[in-house]
């Protein structure tokens, strides 16, 4: 639905929200108050990536409402999500922002200095200045943001994880790395063994490398402790072996099955590894949950 009130509009993918977009986001919010517009943001229901040169499908960092619910939550008011496709992408730079146009009366645009938009990606932040002047909004180029002397960037991110380095990718994302999915029934080894686990199914991201993870869960408005296990559980025989996470929540006893949960992922521990019997499982798990205990939860209230 076409807006009355004028606009000022961030463009981008924000996979992640990261520290990045954070800072297009403030630009944003910052403009429209000055401007006495909507803060509003134009991204995308899946990546372009995927469109425009047929790559395999990376799934995103978050899941799409996710990204929506924090962009809101940092002061967007309007968000909306384009379905991109190939007749789309054939737009030229002019006709994007035509189309931009339709959305409401635009006062300003935000975007990183890198931008790019348009048939062949034409168009770059001089081209959308001169339409600026010609149309009437104001243009902001926000510089990259750098941390530990590199640009923070989503596919930076994802390097980390796929390394295990979490606190790093904490740093860049500015706040923990967290998945999300539904708790379905398992097999119970886990109850069998001892540790019963919530096991996750639906999870629509990015998963991070294999292993073991120091973890954290909110259930209702505390914060719990818990071991994770993200792999495919080599050490049953009559497992079937598919990918899976699995959480064992300290202190806690309540049922958890079918709710939705998120775990955030606070310190990778150690590699999946195939143990010789169940006992020596158990001996390893016992190890993994002292450190568990000892990985600190501060800084979650804001996750």
């Amino acid at each position: 639905m076409k807006s009355k009130r004028p606009l000022v509009i961030s463009i981008g993918v924000f996979d992640g929200v990261h520290r990045g977009h954070q800072v297009l986001i403030h630009e944003t919010v910052g403009l429209a108050k000055r401007l006495k517009a909507i803060p509003s943001s134009v991204t995308f229901q899946d990546h372009p990536m995927h469109v425009l040169k047929g790559t395999i499908r990376i799934p995103f960092l978050l899941p799409r409402v996710e990204t929506f619910r924090l962009l809101k939550e940092r002061g967007i008011r309007k968000v909306v999500a384009l379905r991109f496709t190939k007749s789309f992408s054939q737009k030229s730079p002019e006709q994007f922002i035509d189309w931009l146009r339709t959305l409401g009366p635009i006062k300003g645009i935000v975007v990183g200095m890198k931008f790019r938009f348009g048939k062949g990606a034409k168009g770059d932040v001089g081209l959308l200045r001169i339409l600026g002047k010609k149309f009437g909004f104001q243009v902001i180029a926000v510089k990259p943001v750098l941390l530990r002397g590199a640009v923070v960037s989503s596919s930076r991110i994802r390097g980390l994880l796929m390394n295990g380095k979490m606190e790093t990718a904490r740093e860049l994302l500015g706040r923990p790395y967290a998945i999300e999915g539904n708790v379905v029934h398992g097999k119970h080894v886990g109850h069998k063994i001892g540790f019963p686990t919530a096991n996750l199914k639906h999870i629509e991201q990015f998963l991070p490398k294999d292993g073991v993870y120091a973890c954290a869960v909110k259930i209702g408005k505390k914060y719990y402790r818990a071991g994770m296990n993200l792999g495919k559980r080599p050490t049953f025989k009559d497992d079937d072996h598919h990918r899976a996470a699995e959480a064992h929540i300290l202190k806690y006893f309540g049922k958890l099955y079918g709710k939705r949960m998120k775990i955030f992922l606070l310190k990778y521990l150690r590699p999946e590894k195939k143990f010789s019997s169940s006992t020596a499982l158990v001996r390893q798990i016992g190890k993994d949950l002292n450190a568990v205990r000892k990985t600190p939860l501060a800084g979650l209230k804001r996750a």
